[in-house]
């Protein structure tokens, strides 16, 4: 930390002995729970799902509440000992009990993962242990090439379903260490892990190495969807025609999820991160150490936990989401404050509401205000357009915003409060640094240049390799053009078979178990839909495609008759 950011947080420190004229370190009084209550109450209801909540400071809660019912047919109430799925929250603790591990001398890190899981596919590199804790281990995302290969969201999945899918991968997404891409099947892998090093599940050992010693006596990670536990959440979501509709997650498989607390419980761990009342300093010190790229560049993702700042504050924090529960436990390490939201209602944002109590408690801030107007809008206007990054298939749409539009969150605004012209990036406001330069409200910068006819933008953004994409150029195709990619298609990685049709403007294309998808053509050869098909011509004409999506690229199909 440089000189200035320590005197920061020290000033921070001072300011935060007091929160709205009272001690933060005590109970809230009845203005500052106002507040507090006011952020959930959409929710407070006993025909809503809704929240548990606990604000943590200096080791103790000095505030919890349930919003809303955790079982709307049994008309039960959310309450701070409510359990919730809490899905991706679950990696802390797999990479907490690798960490254990590898302190104790029982693997390394930096072990080839063949040495524990020798099924893995020869991908011609090395994937060690540690590619799979900072998700850079370039495999695809086990729910990804389970949804393509057919599977519905309420299908058991088990353990030994997602190795089989594992052992089928034919290529990785990317050099082990050159990039972040986000796997869960690197956090199941590491289930595996534990259970071959120590000869018990990933269950039984976290019980008895982390969750018994620090009182979490409410947590427990769940391989058996039909297990009957005390207190467990329904969860729900919101259908089209406004029914609350049930929507639990029937996982038979953990490592990257599974894992059942509540934000009572996730309080005793947090504050393990201050005590290092288990695993000590080491291993409290390795849980936030975070990964580096081949390059040597630091990522902003340690074990299971995210990196970053609000609002000029350190941050250590994770969120999760699986069907209709949500979850994110956000910690502030240098105020000693964390704030843990639990919700059983899929359209909620833990993330943002953790961050709405959060700015109750910190210290009133001002971001530095370096934000341009545009001065050639012509110029402006020129960048855009729909953009492709050829290396990780990401696709984003810039839109011109004009002056007097909408004010954005992070976008440059005129004095009476209104948007400045500008560019949305898939919707959100970026902020003007220059009239080709524009910031993203996560800190990324857009750079955008003209070079050869072509025009592409770099995107630099801590903890992430920076990223080129191009201007894509949209073709329209008629019917006859269309038809030239109608087929039957196979997949030997997913083992299914996709059809293809063509209508007048559209392709559809016929997943197993599935209705119809649509796709329009994005340039030359490639349509754009719930995922990217990027079609591959030989001699013949159309011989194959190659599919992406967020987290799995170039899954390959070829044609196996028209």
């Amino acid at each position: 930390m440089s000189p200035l950011k320590s005197f920061l947080c020290l000033f921070l420190l001072a300011a935060f002995c007091r929160v709205d004229g009272q001690p933060a370190t005590g109970q809230p009084d009845e203005k500052l729970v106002k507040k507090i209550d006011s952020v959930f109450s959409r929710w407070d209801k006993t025909n809503s799902p809704g929240c548990s909540l606990a604000i943590v400071k200096d080791g103790k809660i000095i505030y919890q509440r349930g919003y809303g019912m955790s079982n709307l047919e049994y008309n039960i109430a959310i309450t701070p000992g409510s359990l919730f799925h809490v899905a991706s929250i679950s990696k802390q603790f797999t990479a907490a009990a690798i960490q254990k591990l590898a302190l104790e001398g029982k693997l390394s890190l930096h072990d080839d993962i063949r040495k524990y899981v020798p099924e893995t596919p020869d991908f011609g590199h090395v994937i060690t242990i540690a590619n799979l804790i900072h998700h850079t281990s370039g495999l695809r995302d086990q729910w990804d090439l389970q949804r393509l290969a057919g599977w519905r969201e309420d299908d058991v999945i088990t353990e030994n379903d997602v190795m089989e899918m594992f052992k089928r991968q034919q290529a990785l997404n990317f050099i082990p260490g050159d990039e972040y891409v986000y796997c869960n099947t690197g956090f199941t892998l590491l289930g595996v892990i534990v259970k071959r090093v120590t000869g018990v599940s990933l269950r039984k050992y976290v019980d008895s190495v982390f969750f018994k010693p620090l009182g979490m006596n409410n947590t427990v990670f769940h391989s058996d969807h039909t297990e009957i536990i005390v207190n467990r959440t329904s969860a729900y979501d919101l259908t089209d025609d406004h029914r609350w509709a049930i929507s639990i997650p029937v996982f038979d498989n953990y490592g990257a999820t599974s894992l059942f607390t509540t934000v009572e419980d996730l309080a005793k761990w947090d504050e393990n991160f201050y005590t290092h009342q288990v695993g000590g300093d080491a291993f409290v010190k390795s849980m936030i150490e975070p990964g580096v790229f081949n390059n040597g560049q630091a990522q902003t993702y340690a074990s299971g936990l995210a990196l970053g700042e609000f609002q000029g504050v350190r941050t250590v924090e994770h969120s999760g989401a699986d069907a209709g529960y949500r979850a994110n436990i956000l910690r502030f390490p240098d105020l000693h404050l964390s704030v843990i939201v639990l919700a059983n209602l899929a359209n909620i944002n833990p993330s943002d509401l953790c961050r709405r109590v959060a700015r109750l408690f910190l210290p009133a801030w001002s971001a530095p205000v370096d934000l341009m107007r545009v001065a050639d809008t012509g110029f402006v206007k020129s960048w855009a357009g729909d953009y492709m990054d050829p290396v990780t298939k990401g696709m984003v749409e810039m839109v011109y915003q004009p002056a007097n539009g909408p004010a954005g969150a992070n976008g440059p605004t005129t004095a009476n409060g209104s948007a400045g012209a500008g560019l949305k990036a898939n919707g959100v406001l970026l902020g003007v640094k220059s009239d080709s330069v524009f910031a993203f409200p996560n800190g990324g910068i857009y750079t955008f240049s003209k070079a050869g006819g072509h025009i592409r933008f770099m995107l630099r953004a801590a903890g992430m390799q920076d990223r080129v994409y191009e201007k894509v150029n949209k073709v329209v195709l008629g019917p006859a053009s269309l038809r030239e990619y109608a087929g039957v298609y196979r997949s030997k990685e997913l083992g299914v078979d996709f059809v293809v049709t063509a209508n007048d403007s559209l392709l559809l294309v016929k997943a197993p178990r599935s209705e119809p998808l649509e796709f329009s053509a994005y340039g030359r050869d490639s349509f754009t839909g719930p995922v990217l098909l990027e079609f591959v011509r030989g001699r013949t004409g159309v011989t194959g495609f190659l599919l992406s999506t967020g987290r799995s690229r170039n899954i390959g199909f070829d044609k196996i008759r028209r």
